[in-house]
């Protein structure tokens, strides 16, 4: 995916790392050239478990995890929790802007 998050005028690619196994999308990075050339780092998330990522208007990178309750299947959580990330440029730093819990829909 890719989408000017930084806000430097040039579209920054967000990757995911998916297992392979059902573990499914484990880590989320985005990498920028901010005003150069050269790509960095500029977010990871490696900490992931059966998790997603997508661009919002904004534009902003929001993760999606799901939450399991006890009895959970592993197909099936009773929740996901949705962290939606912005770009500060003082600090020049992805921040938390918002987190939500999203029930499944059927």
């Amino acid at each position: 995916m890719f989408a000017d998050l930084t806000g430097e005028g040039k579209d920054d690619a967000v990757v995911t790392v998916d297992s392979g196994t059902s573990a499914g999308v484990i880590a989320v990075y985005v990498f920028s050239a901010g005003t150069g050339k050269d790509l960095k780092v500029v977010y990871r998330n490696q900490r992931m478990y059966r998790g997603g990522a997508r661009i919002n208007p904004g534009p902003a990178l929001v993760y999606v995890l799901p939450q399991y309750a006890a009895d959970d299947q592993l197909c099936c959580p009773s929740a996901y929790r949705e962290t939606e990330l912005k770009w500060s440029a003082s600090k020049k730093k992805f921040g938390v802007a918002q987190r939500r819990t999203v029930l499944p829909t059927d």
